[in-house]
């Protein structure tokens, strides 16, 4: 019963957030939505435990928002066509011409995975939470950083920043690692 209950939180959170997203009432209605979504959360430890509660949760809010976006996707008319755009793309030579195309890609690979790998291994073995919490924690992080990651090493125009923040990140968790 508790399950339904966090199900029905999670449709209405997520519903919220879609609303604030297109402008009806954007501040109030986010945190409305992230209420909702606590509630879930909440609602699924209390039914089935820490531990399964948390999966369970992270489980069912993913399904939630498919089944709120699928029928979006099915009627909508504007996927495949080209957009205009509003300003002429840079050169290849300010954005760094083969050598930073070169930089962006081991930047986006490689040092970006690194990166993941550390902070993943951080809140993997070093959260104050039962195991199956923080494995389940390090391993949807991975993909999550990695992936911001290569999009900002695709999206930013300065080449010291791509190469300089997946090293910085991983300075930071690697040094966090050997600390705790």
């Amino acid at each position: 019963m508790l399950a339904l209950a966090g199900i029905g939180a999670q449709f209405a959170g997520l519903y919220a957030w879609s609303r604030a997203r297109s402008g009806v009432a954007p501040g109030p209605l986010f945190v409305i939505g992230l209420a909702l979504l606590a509630a879930s959360v909440a609602a699924f430890v209390s039914g089935s435990g820490a531990a399964l509660g948390i999966s369970r949760a992270f489980l069912s809010v993913s399904l939630v928002a498919y089944v709120l976006l699928v029928p979006r996707l099915l009627t909508a008319r504007q996927i495949g066509t080209p957009v205009a755009r509003s300003r002429k793309s840079r050169t290849r030579a300010a954005r760094g011409g083969k050598l930073g195309l070169a930089l962006r890609l081991i930047a986006a690979g490689p040092l970006y995975l690194a990166a993941s790998l550390s902070v993943s291994a951080v809140l993997a073995t070093k959260l104050p939470w039962e195991e199956v919490n923080r494995l389940m924690m390090g391993g949807f992080v991975v993909p999550a950083v990695w992936a911001l990651g290569a999009l900002h090493a695709t999206a930013d125009l300065r080449l010291l920043r791509v190469l300089g923040a997946p090293i910085f990140v991983f300075t930071v968790f690697a040094g966090l690692y050997l600390a705790l």
